[in-house]
């Protein structure tokens, strides 16, 4: 892909990366730094910088930055941070510009860690360098294979979301995140001793492969109105997911443990600036990863109908209670609708919206496909906006070797069992489904649905949620272009 003209985007498609604190020692964490990067097979140029090895991983290692003789477009440091100034000046020696800091102990480690902080801050601003971190790990970009992490990856997912963070959380989740979502790229800003948030969004909205932008704020470090215009003309273009956290006294002063920088904004004013935008602010991280989930797998309702497929009435119950909750509408159903599904109906009649499929697999679990495939019939709807679904438990042992097994090619059954229930996604309105028996037999299952696209979330009213996130982006789009719109007549 061609780069754009931003600084950021150096960071995330350099040609050659040097890692400085590289070891072979499999039991020290900077072992995975280089790790991923062999492994992930990295579009670049691997340079180990470590004065006692003279291989690792079979990659020829130097003793010192000075000792490369090829040009480095970034050096990821990994030293304690005593010895990380004198890291910086061999970048300087190089002609370095990018720089990534790992090491903490610097904003948040007392006072000489503050006093080291800014004296490499002063240090790298005069010289026009450029720094992420410290206490960081960053960048990853999904569509060079760069990675910087300490947990070993094990695939990469590529798709559309860009993460920007201000904490390592996501760190232990890092194979989770790729087996569930789409993803672009990804920064931890740590202390921000440079790059911060404003950076990243500015970066994020002109990057063509970045399709929704999910940010974690602990504190602003960048200019607020900056930000803020930037996500009101942003949001509208892309969807922006905001978890903000230090949203309490004492929440600031646990950002300032490990950050080192006091989340002093209000927390009111900040939703207030949100809610002037497009933006959508996730509450906890639950739903900042599940409207990260939705916002790449789905699109937009057209409205707030919402229909739902349950396998208990209990459920049922629930996720209507969910939907009128969170603003949503129940859909009436057309009667073409109750006619198509009325061939698989139980011998008594049942309500349509939430339909009882559990009632319905009953006393037609023989021909399963062929509910699934009739259950097309509410998406088609035109009174329909949105659907969500009960995921269907392996009611038939479909993985299992069982000699009773009803059908003579597992594999293939088990294929059209998933491209049955994909056909209600194809419709085009967004569907998403919830867990039903949360064992790891399903957890198989969503990550099978979940490389086609189709979302699962852990409960009905998680999935509800996601979806009426959305319908609310495209209301607030909607309110947000006719604003910029005015205010461009206007000035004209």
């Amino acid at each position: 892909m061609k780069g754009i003209d931003h600084f950021l985007d150096r960071f995330f498609s350099p040609r050659s990366v040097a890692i400085v604190g590289a070891t072979n020692n499999f039991f020290k964490m900077n072992f995975r730094l280089t790790e991923n990067l062999v492994n992930l097979n990295f579009q670049g140029t691997i340079y180990p910088v470590n004065p006692r090895e003279e291989k690792i991983l079979g990659i020829k290692a130097f003793a010192r930055l000075r000792d490369i003789p090829d040009r480095i477009e970034l050096v990821v440091i990994s030293v304690p941070a005593p010895k990380t100034l004198d890291i910086v000046k061999e970048c300087v020696k190089k002609g370095v510009k990018q720089v990534v800091i790992i090491t903490g102990g610097f904003s948040e480690g007392g006072e000489h860690g503050k006093s080291l902080h800014q004296e490499i801050a002063s240090f790298v601003k005069e010289r026009d360098i450029r720094v992420i971190g410290p206490n960081t790990l960053s960048p990853i970009n999904t569509s060079n294979n760069l990675a910087i992490s300490f947990n070993p990856i094990k695939k990469m997912k590529r798709g559309g979301i860009s993460f920007a963070f201000q904490s390592g959380f996501y760190e232990p989740k890092i194979n989770w995140l790729f087996s569930h979502l789409g993803i672009n790229k990804m920064i931890d800003l740590g202390n921000k001793m440079d790059v911060n948030e404003v950076d990243a969004l500015e970066y994020f909205l002109q990057d063509p492969d970045t399709k929704v932008i999910a940010m974690h704020i602990e504190s602003l470090h960048g200019d607020g109105r900056a930000f803020f215009n930037l996500l009101k003309k942003g949001s509208v273009r892309k969807p922006i997911i905001i978890l903000k956290s230090g949203r309490t006294p004492s929440g600031s002063l646990a950002a300032a443990s490990h950050t080192g920088a006091i989340a002093s904004e209000n927390d009111v004013i900040f939703d207030s600036i949100i809610r002037q935008t497009a933006a959508m602010r996730a509450q906890n991280m639950g739903e900042f990863f599940d409207m990260a989930k939705a916002f790449e797998f789905l699109e937009l309702p057209e409205g707030n109908r919402l229909a739902i497929i349950t396998l208990s009435g209990g459920e049922g119950v629930m996720a209507t209670d969910a939907c009128e909750m969170n603003g949503l509408k129940m859909a009436r159903l057309d009667d073409n609708t109750y006619q198509r599904l009325k061939k698989i109906f139980p011998p008594w009649e049942i309500p349509l919206n939430p339909i009882d499929a559990g009632a319905c697999l009953e006393f037609h679990l023989s021909d399963i496909l062929k509910i699934f495939n009739t259950l097309t019939a509410i998406p088609e709807d035109e009174n329909v906006d949105c659907a969500v679904m009960q995921m269907p438990p392996d009611f038939l042992g479909l993985t299992s070797t069982n000699e009773n097994f009803p059908v003579e090619d597992p594999d293939t059954f088990k294929e059209q069992y998933t491209q049955a229930l994909l056909e209600i996604k194809r419709v085009g309105k967004p569907f998403a489904m919830w867990c039903t028996s949360m064992d790891r037999e399903e957890d198989e299952w969503i990550k099978i649905y979940e490389s086609h696209y189709l979302p699962v979330f852990q409960s009905s009213e998680r999935a509800i949620k996601a979806l009426s996130a959305m319908y609310r982006y495209k209301s607030l789009c909607r309110k947000n272009t006719v604003t910029i719109f005015k205010r461009d007549d206007n000035k004209s």
